[in-house]
């Protein structure tokens, strides 16, 4: 099995012959015009272009090959592979197959290698049973040499390059899969995978085995076993979910044509697995006890010119005529069988064209005598002319009522009213999801399908189209559970997913020959709209196909006479699969160029421009690793990747800016610039998730590695990251901030000067300076509104709602701009969550306690459905301040709790002291160890430390001392410029003084906390 072996007289080992038949592979003399092997015509070369197609790949090798050759010696063994390679080689070409190689005792076919047709699987079925109908004939023969000759046959579906080599010439791993299957077939066995299963399993009946493992393969393959002699699931398989209307009206108007005298001619119109067939039996069952009903499919008959079903439908008739199956032919309810009775006779295939139809004419007008005839003809578009020209003939005299209904895609061709064309409809979202419900069962797919609705979608409609896709996702689904991998999404958004493996292979086969005639431009202007995935712009494709004005003109009069639309995304998927490696990495490169430059005044742009980068970056690592153009690819899809997890940033997504990064991380970029763009993403994402620490660590080790002049706004951004982390765990560098700021300057970036501002306003806030912090945090929202992207900017708006709350702002004023805020910050959820926690506080400062409630839970499941902890922390601890003020302490301390343990959890130490003190104060149990804050520590924790040491002398029954803190508590909020955290810093003063503090603190704090209420509300 390791050899390439053909036998000696193989004409096609003799590279001099360039005469090929394109149908069975043999060749002949350079100046012969028909092939002396099968008699088709042939042509002189081969394809010069290689192409990729969808193929079906027959691969059949014999059992026990190495003890037989052994035994019966080399001559007899020779005979016996020679008859064997003779049947198996002729039942191949007789389905119109081609012979692709020889590889020791394998015999491999290809189906679609020269043009692929809908039915290319279904025959090649077909050639694995005529091959085993061949060779059991010569059994009996061989056992009589005492020679048990035992086959096996594996077949498989998927994309190949063909080439112009006349061996060997259908690349891609197609073959593999096809000989890996073969080998858990049963002795004279066929086995088939997925794709070949979907695509011919309405005509063939299969028995599902279990998954196989096999080598070379990751994932273990889905098999079917062919039973011979079983009916296929038949178009009836699938209940009617949206055609019952259609199919009534359809019955209607096919007995008002049973009616009238002469010939009645109705046109059915629908793509491809939209239910044509399932529509047209169950017609005919009705209509079988009303009139004489033929049914005939209509095939690609090659030469014959289309006349294939007018001879079979002219032996119908004669059956009929001469009383042969008494007008039931076998059928429910007078339904003669989709045609596949016995050929016409000799002399009857030699009736030209007109000859025939005059033929069936009269024996039409000699039928409709007895009863009305109703002639079904199912994908009639495959000989449309001929039909056509059936119908427009005249009718015969005499006759009686005959109905011609002609079913197939588009059938412009024929001269029939609008009003007697009916069309099939497609599946809306609804009835789609239906449907595939009702699969799940038959299909064995998972009670919750991965990616429902993406199938749906997918689909359009279509529902042979929603069943293939739902068994190839289940079929995905199941080798990840049994593999422990994941691939991504449906939609091919994640990483290392390929949209393009999840086209549906009936529509891969009926579009692929119609590409495949279309010239090299109009190939390039599909493909390119399928690369853009959905509905594209004429504009943005015109910009993006890489053709010139001419060669656009001349693509797009190609598509109109293909009947081919641009604007189909079947279509356009399908064609980008008929694009070379190379043209598929230079089409998403210009489509990421495209969108990063638009990007600039449309943000949401560059997360369509990250994907487009990474597909050009793998297509161009798969061709030449390493290379220039490689490493160049790498270094778009790098800054395509930052860019999209800046604007990640700006919306405040963390769990999707960790990921862009990584992916940007994983392009290996030699270049620093990129790598600390990265390591600044990185680091700000880890800390707002909560791994401060982490993320200083990477901190470090980025500076360490990096100028710092590489990327001076992404180094502006990382001494940014690491001051905001110090500043929360209760220290401040003014070095550093110096350093941003030079960086900053030096840059000339306005968002990284927007992130400083938001620093120093964070600093002013802690030292009680609100009006200043509000001051600077007004300026830092102008700056980050004329950067593209800004680190921070949800902290921004948050803290700028914050001073608004804490501020001497009037409440009516602070609500109505944070109103405003949450109005502009609609579209960005946990923005919007970041001002809500501080509205809720004005909310409840002016009695409206249950609308604030309600406020801060909705915030609460933004930053918990978010992954932003801290966001959440803070929802809490503004909770507690709700229930504060409304007089509800142990509810308060309840939620400070729980604002305390996420801080520790996520390394905020001071964060945590701060919550757990208030606890404290809401419950009047101080802890056995208070907090020392430090001079330099915030005001809020030197007056909650204060407060909480007063309370802690009061309960060791120390007075004079506890007086002594609460004076230097109320010393501490005397500084503050700021009536809204006055205020409830002067509550738990009041409590502490009403318990142990004389009567005169007691009315004097509540006279300031009176005033303070009055100012601000």
């Amino acid at each position: 099995m390791n050899t390439i072996l053909a036998p000696r007289n193989d004409p096609r080992n003799d590279p001099r012959n360039d005469a090929v038949c394109r149908r069975c592979g043999a060749t002949g003399p350079p100046a012969a015009r028909f092939c002396m092997a099968c008699g088709a015509a042939i042509t002189a070369t081969q394809p010069a272009q290689a192409r990729i197609r969808l193929v079906t790949v027959v691969f059949c090798d014999v059992e026990r090959s190495t003890e037989l050759a052994v035994r019966l010696g080399g001559e007899l063994w020779n005979d016996v592979l020679e008859a064997y390679f003779t049947d198996v080689s002729q039942a191949l070409h007789a389905q119109g197959g081609r012979l692709e190689k020889f590889i020791g005792d394998a015999v491999v076919g290809v189906f679609g290698a020269d043009g692929e047709q809908e039915d290319d699987a279904v025959r090649a079925v077909q050639a694995a049973g005529e091959a085993l109908r061949r060779l059991a004939a010569r059994a009996k023969a061989l056992r009589r040499r005492g020679i048990e000759l035992s086959v096996r046959f594996g077949i498989a579906s998927g994309r190949v390059l063909t080439t112009a080599r006349s061996a060997s010439f259908a690349v891609g791993p197609v073959t593999n899969r096809a000989a890996r299957l073969q080998q858990f077939a049963p002795s004279g066995g066929v086995v088939l995978d997925l794709k070949t299963w979907l695509l011919a399993r309405q005509a063939v009946h299969c028995r599902p085995l279990d998954p196989v493992e096999a080598k070379g393969f990751a994932q273990p393959l889905r098999c079917w076993l062919v039973e011979q002699g079983g009916a296929g699931d038949g178009p009836a398989a699938n209940r009617l979910v949206n055609q019952r209307r259609l199919l009534a009206d359809l019955t209607t108007r096919m007995e008002r044509a049973m009616r009238e005298p002469g010939l009645s001619t109705l046109a059915l119109e629908g793509d491809i697995g939209v239910g044509k067939t399932r529509i047209l039996h169950q017609l005919g069952r009705v209509l079988g006890s009303r009139g004489q009903v033929l049914f005939v499919t209509c095939k690609h008959d090659g030469d014959r010119r289309g006349l294939w079903p007018l001879q079979q439908l002219d032996h119908e008739l004669a059956r009929l005529s001469g009383g042969v199956g008494g007008g039931v032919g076998g059928g429910v309810g007078g339904l003669v069988g989709p045609a596949r009775g016995e050929p016409p006779g000799r002399s009857a295939a030699h009736r030209s064209a007109e000859e025939l139809r005059w033929t069936l004419r009269r024996r039409l007008a000699g039928l409709s005598h007895r009863r009305p005839v109703v002639v079904i003809v199912d994908d009639c578009h495959k000989a449309l002319d001929q039909l056509a020209q059936l119908c427009g003939g005249p009718d015969e005299p005499g006759g009686g009522s005959v109905v011609l209904l002609l079913s197939g895609r588009a059938l412009p061709a024929l001269t029939i009213p609008e009003a007697d064309r009916l069309a099939v409809p497609l599946l809306t979202p609804t009835e789609s999801r239906t449907l595939l419900e009702s699969l799940s069962a038959r299909l064995n797919l998972p009670g919750a399908l991965p990616h429902a609705d993406e199938i749906v979608h997918r689909s359009g409609g279509n529902p042979l189209f929603l069943e293939q896709l739902a068994a190839l996702t289940a079929a995905e689904t199941a080798a990840e559970t049994a593999t422990g991998t994941a691939t991504g999404t449906a939609t091919g958004t994640g990483a290392g997913a390929d949209r393009y493996d999840l086209i549906a292979p009936s529509a891969e086969a009926a579009l692929g020959s119609r590409i495949d005639r279309l010239g090299p431009q109009a190939v390039r202007i599909l493909g390119c709209a399928g690369a853009w995935g959905g509905q594209v712009a004429l504009t943005d494709l015109l910009a993006t196909c890489g053709l010139g004005e001419a060669e656009v003109d001349t693509a797009l009069t190609q598509l109109a006479e293909g009947g081919l639309e641009l604007t189909s995304a079947f279509v356009g998927e399908v064609a980008y699969t008929r694009l070379r490696l190379a043209e598929q990495a230079r089409i998403h490169a210009r489509i990421a160029e495209h969108l990063r430059r638009r990007a600039l005044s449309h943000p949401g742009d560059i997360d369509s421009a990250a994907l487009h980068a990474e597909h050009a970056h793998r297509a161009w690592h798969d061709l030449a690793p390493g290379a220039a153009k490689d490493r160049s690819a790498a270094a778009r899809a790098a800054g395509c990747l930052c860019a999209a997890a800046r604007l990640a940033i700006s919306r405040a997504d963390v769990s999707l800016t960790l990921e862009l990064a990584r992916r940007a991380r994983r392009m290996r970029i030699a270049n620093t610039a990129p790598e600390e763009e990265i390591g600044a993403i990185e680091t700000y994402a880890l800390a707002a998730c909560g791994r401060p620490a982490e993320a200083l660590a990477r901190i470090r080790r980025t500076r360490a590695r990096v100028p710092s002049r590489a990327n001076l706004p992404a180094a502006a951004n990382l001494r940014a990251n690491e001051l905001a982390i110090l500043f929360t765990r209760g220290t401040w560098d003014a070095e550093l901030l110096r350093q941003a700021h030079r960086l900053a300057e030096l840059s000339g970036d306005a968002g990284t000067r927007a992130r400083l501002l938001l620093l120093e306003a964070l600093r002013a806030a802690q030292s009680g300076d609100y009006r200043a912090a509000e001051a600077s945090l007004r300026v830092a929202e102008s700056q980050a509104l004329r950067a593209a992207y800004c680190f921070g900017e949800s902290e921004i708006y948050g803290n700028l709602a914050l001073c608004l709350a804490y501020g001497g702002t009037p409440a009516t004023q602070a609500l109505a701009e944070c109103a405003d805020l949450r109005r502009r910050l609609a579209e960005t959820p946990v923005r919007d969550a970041a001002v809500a926690c501080p509205m809720a506080f004005l909310l409840a400062m002016r009695g409206h306690g249950q609308r604030a409630e309600s406020l801060l839970a909705e915030a609460e499941s933004v930053f918990a459905g978010t992954g932003h902890l801290i966001g959440k922390a803070g929802a809490n601890e503004f909770r507690g301040m709700v229930r504060e003020l409304q007089d509800d302490l142990p509810g308060a301390a309840g939620w400070l709790d729980r604002a305390a343990a996420l801080y520790r959890e996520m390394g905020l130490t001071a964060a945590a002291e701060r919550c757990r003190m208030k606890s404290a104060l809401a419950t009047g149990v101080a802890p056995e160890a208070p907090l020392r804050p430090g001079p330099r520590a915030p005001w809020d924790m030197r007056a909650l430390a204060h407060q909480v040491a007063a309370l802690r002398q009061h309960q060791l029954g120390r007075v004079e001392a506890a007086r002594e803190h609460l004076a230097a508590a109320l010393r501490e909020i005397e500084a503050i410029r700021g009536e809204g955290a006055v205020i409830i810093a002067l509550r738990s003063c009041l409590r502490l003084s009403a318990s142990f503090g004389p009567e005169t603190d007691t009315t004097r704090i509540r006279a300031a906390l009176t005033e303070a209420e009055t100012r601000k509300t």
